[in-house]
């Protein structure tokens, strides 16, 4: 008989959950081989955010079994601060989550004060004078081409 005081997340996995963790971790490691997507925090949701992955039995067991690949992905700097931002909070790994945060702040640092009001107060100049002879000339070369083909 099955112990009533053993709560739904500490019980062991079974075969279909089994094979949805498999499944999950077969596109994860598919994701990994493709540095381009696995860069974007969008697929990772996907994919972990996916019924039935999402349950908390199978989030627990797929984060127990990627942590020792990802964190250390993580901690080098392989995976971009919204990618390991999302897999800390999805997965509750608290010291990812200070290293993203870490991460954010130096690539994008607070701008210095002086700085900061010289940027909003200088106009934006855009020369747009070369853009409207390149396609006045265009038009011209293209006019030129096509007006003998009239039979005139």
């Amino acid at each position: 008989m099955p112990d009533k005081n053993l709560s739904l997340v500490d019980r062991d996995l079974d075969a279909s959950e089994g094979q949805v963790v498999r499944e999950v971790m077969i596109q994860i490691k598919a994701l990994l081989n493709d540095p381009a997507r696995s860069r974007d925090a969008g697929i990772w949701k996907a994919i972990l955010r996916e019924p039935p992955a999402d349950q908390a039995l199978l989030r627990r067991e797929l984060g127990r079994q990627l942590e020792p690949q990802l964190r250390p992905m993580a901690e080098n700097g392989s995976l971009p601060p919204p990618v390991v931002i999302f897999l800390a909070e999805w997965f509750e790994w608290q010291s990812l989550q200070e290293i993203a945060i870490q991460d954010e702040e130096r690539r994008y640092p607070d701008p210095e004060p002086g700085q900061e009001h010289m940027d909003e107060d200088a106009p934006q100049m855009v020369n747009f004078w070369p853009a409207v002879i390149g396609w006045i000339i265009g038009l011209v070369v293209l006019a030129t081409i096509f007006g003998g083909m009239g039979g005139g």
